[in-house]
């Protein structure tokens, strides 16, 4: 395997972001270590920490130059990225949470796969949950999904163009540490926007989609992403998910999107903001939710929607929390749903 540039293997930047995880960032750090492919540089980037997050990265940069520490002020997992990004020097990214993992072959498969398909922007794999702590339980417990029926959540899809685009504008299509990404997407579509935690990665994807990316999905042993689910996960915080959803569909609507894309981001940002909605009454704020469920109405122009958002407001001060989730889940497929009516599982 040839870098573009020269004879060597080409270099990829293994960016971890990491906030009090030093309880679990070593087995990150490991896992790093573990990979079959040896030219990489680890940027472990601390986002303020108050634990010995700092002392656990430095037991292993004293042993591995491989491995850098960079720390900033509290900025959350976006900014980390970020300045994990402007302090690389690989060709490839590769994006990792402190709080998971990536199998052994992943980075060299995917850096291999890069190199012998230049037009490829993009390749990424697919992903397993896990819970236990128990590195021997842990490959007895890997799940498609974190819901309950453990069903896959990934469309899987090769391309680039509306067809991807279409997939990303309904739901994120992967995990922040499936995808090797080259440099030059980087250079092309800028940094995370950090006014978008959970989702900055899931918006991003969508702004090198929009920037003609080519993405590729390669299912190859041993290159899943690892991701572990904990009560920590900010998955697991569907009001939150939610409100950076809306956001995120906001912030979309600042892209050059054909009128058929702009349309598709439309009807799902009012989609967001009902779901949004039950949320809100679930949660207690009943005056709220029935202001979301309103404006999702008044924003959704299909018509069976539309009624729906507006049975949903009428209904919420009347029926059960239960019922409520029922009414809007039966109807509404994908991610954003089961967000609401599986959060935290």
């Amino acid at each position: 395997m040839q870098s573009a540039t020269g004879l060597r293997p080409p270099l990829v930047s293994v960016i971890v972001p990491s906030y009090n995880y030093g309880h679990l960032i070593a087995e990150t750090l490991s896992c790093v270590e573990s990979q079959t492919y040896e030219n990489w540089e680890c940027l472990v980037v601390d986002d303020g920490s108050t634990d010995d997050t700092a002392e656990v990265v430095s037991s292993f940069s004293t042993r591995d130059a491989r491995i850098r520490y960079l720390r900033q002020d509290n900025q959350k997992q976006a900014a980390a990225r970020n300045l994990g990004v402007e302090n690389s020097h690989g060709e490839y990214f590769q994006f990792l949470d402190a709080d998971d993992l990536i199998e052994t072959r992943k980075l060299g498969l995917h850096a291999g796969y890069l190199v012998e398909h230049p037009e490829i922007d993009i390749v990424y794999s697919g992903v397993r949950y896990f819970r236990s702590e128990s590195p021997n339980e842990r490959l007895l417990s890997r799940r498609y999904s974190m819901w309950e029926d453990g069903n896959s959540w990934m469309p899987e899809i090769s391309g680039s163009g509306n067809e991807v685009l279409g997939k990303l504008l309904r739901n994120n299509i992967m995990v922040v540490n499936a995808p090797l990404v080259r440099r030059s997407m980087i250079e092309n579509v800028g940094l995370f926007n950090v006014a978008l935690p959970p989702v900055e990665d899931w918006e991003y994807w969508i702004r090198c989609a929009a920037k003609g990316a080519t993405f590729h999905f390669d299912e190859a042993p041993e290159s899943h992403a690892l991701v572990r689910s904990h009560a920590q996960s900010a998955s697991a915080d569907g009001r939150r998910m939610l409100t950076a959803t809306v956001l995120l569909r906001k912030e979309v609507r600042k892209l050059p999107l054909d009128e058929e894309m702009r349309a598709l981001n439309g009807q799902m940002l009012a989609e967001a903001e009902g779901l949004l909605g039950i949320e809100e009454v679930i949660n207690g704020r009943l005056g709220r939710g029935i202001y979301q469920l309103y404006k999702a109405a008044v924003m959704d122009q299909r018509l069976r929607p539309r009624a729906k958002w507006l049975l949903c407001a009428m209904s919420a001060p009347f029926v059960s929390k239960d019922r409520l989730q029922g009414m809007v889940t039966g109807s509404v497929t994908g991610s954003l749903a089961k967000a609401v009516s599986k959060r935290g599982k």
